[in-house]
């Protein structure tokens, strides 16, 4: 197969997993908690009009920058308050993530299969797939910090003003999205990569571009500035002491773990392709370490030290790492040595798919917390004939896709082919079967609890734990202790800080209850 009709058929099937995914995920409803919270935050800035200070059930909200909100809230305002509306603005910058990491590798190992691929590879990984492309603001973080270090590198290379002044452009932009994270691992990954290089004066000509700090100031500073003059220390210990420095130096929202919390992450972090992944990554290292191989593998140190330092951990704070990886990936294809390492990922999920009805109703007779017994034991009105009519339709494509990866194993000019269709493969069976699942298991009772409590025509008193039921409600929810006449959503592990209450329906373990 030449590598021309190998690019085109990488094409088509990354065009084919996108579709799949957007097609899902436009129906699903929003996850909880940070989908939901987005989204909410996102409605109420559409409905006040007021594009300067974020608002969750009408109490001031400052834990994320204001940039997902600003590009949630003008769709929210012409096509309304829609799953797939709230997620657009993510989908769009995966796309041009993904394009962009396909577009560098191919310019620099000047191979158009391996730009294709590595495209490919980083749409079909499951941390992409469920992380990125969600209607918060990991995809668009992971865009503007992989354009920013691209950039780095470009400009290490060859000496450009434009797009050293670009780099600037991206990081401001990464400053409204995520705050200083979108600066620190770029100027640290850049300083450590120059230092090396014995060019620590170059560095420095270029990290303080007088007119590029002007440019990152112009468009950074404007709204942080707004923003004190309206709130004064409130926001200055909310946002930067609390979310940002707080998240350094404490384990906010119980989020913490131990400093090899990221090791086990990274077996799920590309998957279906880990065994790619550590592939990749041991013939990088085996090899002699090229310019660019040292600054891929310096990025994602920085990633991963970074983060594993900091007190609070979440699995999806790694995915800015990824771009090397993915790259690696793309590059060392060939370094597989069996069929088995490839057929293995979807041999899992397809027993994963048989076991989970059996393991939920496990976990629906041991787990203590009375929020997740419910939602577990929901599974047992799930197991009908469609969903094993799903799995096995699944089951019989993934038997035939590793059959057909046997039978071209040992042609190498078929390995990129054979990646990407392991990883459409992966993308089935995420798509197919465990995010509807997951969305049927957690969200369908706040929507049916929601459609309930819109009956009511008083105030609804809730918790922020599950933000999107503000969403499906059609206005924010109230926040305070409740009284008496008021109703309240709540989850069953928290029924037990009530008053003498009583129960209009509880579903999945919520519950939606009156105060007499």
């Amino acid at each position: 197969m030449s590598s021309r009709r190998t690019s085109r058929r990488l094409q088509w099937l990354l065009l084919l997993a996108l579709l799949a995914l957007w097609v899902t995920l436009w129906q699903l409803p929003l996850f909880d908690e940070d989908e939901g919270e987005y989204a909410e935050v996102a409605v109420e800035m559409a409905h006040r009009g007021d594009y300067i200070t974020p608002t969750l059930n009408g109490q001031p909200f400052f834990e994320k920058p204001i940039l997902a909100f600003w590009l949630q809230a003008p769709l929210v305002s012409l096509w309304g308050a829609h799953p797939g509306i709230f997620r657009l603005p993510s989908m769009l910058a995966c796309l041009l993530w993904i394009l962009a990491i396909g577009r560098f590798a191919q310019r620099q190992w000047q191979d158009e299969e391996t730009g294709d691929l590595a495209a490919l590879l980083t749409a079909t990984s499951l941390s992409v797939m469920v992380s990125a492309h969600a209607a918060a603001m990991d995809g668009i973080l992971c865009l503007l910090t992989t354009l920013t270090l691209f950039d780095i590198y470009r400009v290490w290379q060859q000496d450009d003003l434009w797009t050293n002044w670009r780099i600037f452009v991206w990081m401001a932009l990464g400053f409204l999205a995520k705050g200083p994270v979108a600066v620190a691992i770029p100027l640290i990954t850049s300083l450590v990569f120059y230092l090396l290089h014995g060019e620590g004066r170059r560095w420095f000509h270029h990290a303080f571009h007088r007119w590029g700090w002007l440019t990152f100031c112009l468009i950074a500073l404007p709204w942080y500035g707004l923003q004190y003059h309206r709130m004064g220390t409130h926001f200055i210990d909310d946002f930067v002491l609390r979310e940002n420095l707080g998240r350094l130096t404490g384990s906010l929202q119980g989020h913490g773990g131990s400093l090899f919390y990221y090791f086990p992450v990274l077996l799920i972090l590309a998957w279906p392709h880990t065994p790619l992944l550590f592939r990749g990554l041991q013939q990088t290292l085996s090899h002699r370490i090229t310019p660019l191989n040292q600054f891929l593998l310096l990025w994602f140190l920085t990633v991963f030290v970074l983060f594993s330092v900091a007190h609070t951990k979440l699995p999806h704070y790694l995915l800015v790492g990824l771009p090397p990886l993915v790259l690696f990936m793309a590059h060392h294809r060939h370094a597989l040595r069996s069929w088995i390492s490839l057929a293995v990922p979807g041999m899992i999920m397809l027993l994963v798919g048989a076991i989970t009805p059996r393991y939920l109703q496990y976990l629906s007779q041991t787990l203590a917390n009375p929020y997740q017994k419910a939602l577990v034991a929901q599974g047992q009105n799930l197991w009908t004939i469609l969903w094993w009519e799903r799995w096995g339709t699944l089951a019989l494509l993934t038997v035939l896709i590793v059959a057909y990866i046997r039978s071209h194993w040992y042609q190498a000019d078929h390995r990129a082919w054979l990646l990407g269709l392991n990883g459409i493969l992966g993308t089935c069976w995420i798509v197919g079967l465990f995010l509807p699942l997951a969305a049927q298991l957690q969200q369908a009772p706040v929507l049916q609890l929601a459609a309930i409590a819109r009956n009511h025509n008083g105030p609804i008193v809730a918790d922020n734990r599950m933000p999107s039921f503000a969403v499906a409600l059609g206005h924010p929810t109230i926040n305070r202790p409740p009284r008496s006449g008021d109703w309240v959503f709540l989850r069953a592990d928290y029924l037990h800080n009530l008053p003498p209450y009583e129960t209009i329906q509880q579903i999945g373990g919520l519950y939606l209850v009156r105060i007499p």
